[in-house]
């Protein structure tokens, strides 16, 4: 008799300890965003962007929405008979009136990096050129490290090269093979 009791205390006990670690639905969206099926969704999202980019390169010296775009845009309306000369001289001169404009021009994240930075949870503490909870990847490669350093510090990293940031977690299940893909694009920042 006591056996059961026993038993069905354990059960409750149980169950009342599931409840209360699922605490709300909003955790638990977060939880499968980061790391359950969201992030097979945005591992998948990004392997597609990575395909249609390899096939349809992007101008990246298009200019942004600024005052230079409109004349980019009136030239979008000329007759189909322009010849590609006249529309790569107009795209170099609206990218030089742009790139005087400001700040440098942060570079965006290649849709494999991006793909892999995604799978390993990266940027859960780390962006590409601002502080989250780890250092910015841009601050990363301002130390200059080669690419087998920053493999060696993602499997067993050193706080004392980052004072002022909380300890990274060593991360020995990422594949040496992504950490160098990811390692080159941060040395190319």
């Amino acid at each position: 008799m006591t056996l059961k009791h026993c038993t069905s205390a354990a059960f409750t006990a149980l169950a009342v300890s599931l409840l209360i670690s699922c605490s709300s639905k909003e955790d638990k969206e977060k939880y499968d965003y980061y790391y359950g099926s969201g992030s097979k969704v945005r591992e998948e999202a990004a392997l597609v962007k990575l395909q249609n980019d390899r096939k349809n390169p992007v101008d990246e010296s298009a200019p942004m929405a600024t005052p230079a775009a409109a004349p980019a845009q009136a030239d979008a309306a000329k007759p189909a008979g322009d010849s590609a000369a006249a529309k790569t001289a107009d795209a170099s001169k609206a990218g030089a009136e742009a790139a005087p404009a400001g700040p440098p021009k942060r570079k965006p994240v290649p849709a494999d990096v991006l793909a892999l930075v995604n799978k390993h949870a990266c940027f859960a503490c780390h962006q590409a050129y601002d502080k989250v909870i780890g250092p910015a990847y841009s601050d990363v490669a301002k130390k200059k490290y080669t690419t087998d350093q920053i493999v060696e510090l993602v499997h067993s990293p050193k706080p004392e090269h980052w004072p002022g940031y909380p300890p990274m977690a060593p991360m020995p299940h990422v594949p040496k093979g992504d950490i160098v893909v990811i390692a080159t694009w941060i040395n190319s920042l």
